[in-house]
């Protein structure tokens, strides 16, 4: 019975290996093309080389079938079905997941030559000399070798600007002093492309309205020895109109535009509003929306750049579905008439949100979630919403407690946010394509636990918004007010924050007067090899308040009879993107955060103050070092024994420092499918010394960093990404030094072990 297992196994095997041939459907007389190699005949390689190589692996035609660690799966996979007669696996592997073979059929020898050839001229490579060659590699396989011989490389001698003395000429000559073209630079068709749109680009700032980069030619005089003299001129057959500097008549804006009633709109008399023109017979808005959205004015030179911003912050504001902008030439004149055409979403809507949890440690619940926005409040733009929320949480599973763990929430916000900064005693709008903003938002939050207390917290903010660049970011929230306020606390619940002074922190009032500022850069982008994102977060409260409030007899500070925060804090968040493949990125991310506390509490002035526990930073959870539950690692190497009767769903392990660095790998083989393997690290420690746990210092954290590792699965349903995240812990800070890497207990077939130390992680989003 063993013999006729194996040999099934081995019969199994090599029909397996048979299918999995890269060959076995390439047609007889034909070979699968594996790919070219680029040879430079020339031993020392220009310094460019890199991108000429590239340029010119881009330019050969067709690419071999893809590989994944260097494996053509794809091809694979092809190779294992047949012809499909209908739906189904020869369908999926032949026409879904699998790639049918590249042929050497295909490839063209002779056209990638001439095409090679055109490139390495466009670069300056005027006598180059491209050959190439099949090399057969077997019976089956094929690829290409291609020979360059570059030949000597031409430079620029001289660049002359040949113009007459009229208006546009004058303009070119002016600003030639910022050409692209250099003398000793390499011959490039590509800097003489963008030389001609950077011209091209200045003058439609300097009102020619009609001129095209097409009306620019660069003619190029090769006689020299190794050198070209370049010539820029205008051409002859460029129409009036494109040498004609244009200026501004007028500028409409109509705010409620609708096609179906085009002719009545236009006939219709406006309202001057300082230099440009308003049609809105509905009265939907009043003029000051426009006034810092529209950019051109009447009576001065066009110019492309407030063409731009124009259009982008009018799309920008976030109020209207289409934006379009419209000119047209004044007859036998130098004028032009601009008109945009706006047509607004519907005024109001109406959003509704329901949401469940389910956590590792046996709790679920559920959310409901109302949203009303008005987009158009006091006819300004303005966007007003009103978010009115709801939820529940029990434990359904794991350890239960003495206490009922049964928990009901109430939210609700109302926030208005003007696109403007609302300055009262100075006028200030930027000049770029993004709309500033100003937010102003007051909310209130209940959490009540029946059995243990209920906790009443009010915000109050306001802040701007504003985008400096496409990459970078600000926030800045001048006034950021906190209250909270804990109420009904049960005298079994009390005896448990008499013995945890962390758990008492986080139930007790606090009074936050703070600021902070937000500043983002983010350069994502999926064409990218390499992209970053990078936020610094700065955070104080209680300076000014500190300053003017009436010190006790104690030393404490109070304003209007309560206690209040008194910090700093800063924080840094770091990632970098690296594409390596199609369909493969590593993501790593570097988190340090600090805070520092001071003043006096009134409660108890011999106490060292601290962060207040909303400030402060906790380890663990779906976004952070997942083989850890959520503020449940550190401080340090401490950690909290789960006595009986302990409450697991309080729990509170925050420090006032956090280092933490995260490696992710993923993979996405379809659309919808995303793998990913991934290692977190970090730790949180405390900045001022208690009776259980320790402080960081520089000669002990990095031996008290945690280590986790897992797997992850991830669904992408476009509108947003489902997250399935297993892992678990390799080092555990709070065993005795020597002990802590615990490679060694790792046991996935023990089921204590599994329950003690696996942990899924359910989220929406990536992690970072």
């Amino acid at each position: 019975m063993t013999r006729n297992l194996r040999y099934i196994s081995l019969s199994a095997l090599a029909l397996l290996l048979a299918a999995c041939s890269t060959t076995r459907t390439v047609p007889e007389g034909d070979r699968l093309y594996t790919g070219h190699e680029i040879k430079w005949t020339e031993k020392k390689k220009p310094k460019d080389w890199s991108d000429l190589k590239s340029g010119m692996d881009e330019r050969v035609r067709p690419s071999p079938n893809r590989k994944f660690l260097g494996m053509p799966i794809k091809l694979w996979l092809y190779n294992l079905g047949n012809e499909p007669k209908g739906k189904g696996l020869n369908h999926l592997l032949r026409n879904k997941w699998g790639e049918a073979p590249v042929l050497m059929s295909q490839v063209r020898p002779n056209r990638t030559e001439r095409i090679l050839n055109s490139y390495l001229e466009d670069n300056g490579y005027f006598q180059s000399e491209v050959e190439s060659e099949v090399k057969n590699k077997g019976s089956k396989k094929a690829s290409l070798v291609i020979s360059a011989e570059p030949g000597h490389r031409y430079t620029i001698h001289r660049v002359r600007f040949d113009t007459d003395t009229g208006v546009i000429s004058r303009e070119i000559i002016l600003n030639a002093k910022h050409t692209l073209l250099k003398p000793d630079d390499n011959y490039s068709l590509d800097m003489i492309k963008a030389e001609r749109e950077r011209i091209h680009n200045h003058l439609k700032e300097e009102g020619f309205y009609y001129f095209t980069p097409d009306y620019m030619l660069i003619q190029v005089d090769s006689t020299l020895k190794g050198q070209v003299d370049l010539y820029v001129k205008l051409k002859n057959t460029a129409p009036a109109t494109a040498l004609r500097q244009y200026w501004m008549q007028s500028v409409e804006v109509y705010p409620n535009y609708d096609l179906t009633r085009d002719s009545a709109l236009k006939a219709m008399e406006g309202r001057q509003y300082q230099n440009f023109t308003i049609i809105d017979p509905d009265s939907l808005f009043k003029p000051i929306v426009f006034d810092r959205s529209v950019f051109l004015q009447r009576d001065s030179i066009y110019r492309l750049s407030s063409h731009n911003i124009t259009l982008q912050r009018l799309v920008n504001l976030g109020t209207f579905k289409f934006v379009r902008g419209s000119f047209r030439p004044i007859r036998d004149s130098s004028l032009l008439a601009a008109r945009f055409y706006l047509t607004p979403y519907p005024k109001r809507s109406l959003q509704f949100e329901v949401s469940g949890t389910s956590k590792s440690n046996g709790f679920v619940g559920s959310q409901v979630k109302i949203s009303a926005r008005n987009r158009n409040f006091q006819r300004k733009a303005n966007v007003l919403e009103i978010n009115l929320g709801g939820g529940f949480e029990t434990q359904v599973g794991g350890k239960t407690t003495n206490l009922s763990t049964n928990a009901y929430s109430f939210n609700t916000e109302v926030a208005l946010t003007l696109p403007r900064f609302y300055t009262p005693l100075i006028y200030f709008n930027p000049r770029t394509p993004y709309v500033p903003r100003t937010r102003f938002s007051i909310g209130y939050e209940l959490l009540n636990r029946p059995a243990m207390y209920n906790l009443n917290a009010f915000t109050l903010q306001y802040g701007y918004i504003w985008k400096q660049t496409k990459f970078l970011d600000h926030m800045l929230y001048p006034v950021a007010i906190t209250y909270a306020l804990p109420g009904n606390i049960s005298p079994e619940f009390q005896v448990q924050l008499e013995q945890d002074p962390a758990l008492k922190q986080s139930i007790s009032k606090q009074f936050i007067l703070g600021s902070n500022y937000t500043l983002t850069f983010n350069n994502q982008s999926p064409a990218r090899y390499h992209s970053f994102y990078a936020s610094f977060n700065g955070d104080i409260a209680g300076n000014l308040a500190g300053l003017i409030a009436k010190k006790q007899d104690d030393g404490s500070k109070t304003v209007f009879k309560q206690d209040f925060s008194q910090y700093l804090r800063g924080s840094v968040d770091g990632r970098h993107y690296w594409k390596l493949g199609d369909n493969l990125r590593w993501v790593n991310r570097l988190f340090a955060g600090y805070g520092y506390a001071y003043g006096k509490s009134v409660a108890d002035p011999t106490v060292p103050v601290t962060l207040p526990f909303v400030k402060q930073f906790f380890s663990g959870g779906s976004n952070s070092i997942r083989a850890f539950r959520a503020r449940t690692l550190g401080p340090g190497s401490y950690h909290e024994s789960e006595q009986p009767g302990t409450n697991l769903l309080l729990a509170n392990a925050a420090g006032d420092i956090k280092l933490e660095f995260n490696s992710e790998l993923r993979f996405k083989p379809q659309k919808l499918i995303e793998l990913a393997a991934f290692v977190d690290a970090g730790n949180i420690w405390l900045g001022k010394s208690d009776s259980t746990k320790k402080v960081f210092a520089f000669d002990r954290f990095y031996k008290e960093i945690a280590v986790g590792t897992g797997i992850g699965l991830r669904i992408d349903a476009s509108i947003l990404l489902i997250r399935f995240d297993i892992s678990f812990p390799l080092r555990k800070p709070w065993y005795d030094e020597g002990n802590r890497w615990v490679f060694d207990e790792i046991n996935f077939g023990d089921k204590a072990w599994r329950k003690e130390n696996l942990i899924l992680n359910i989220a929406i989003g990536y992690p970072f």
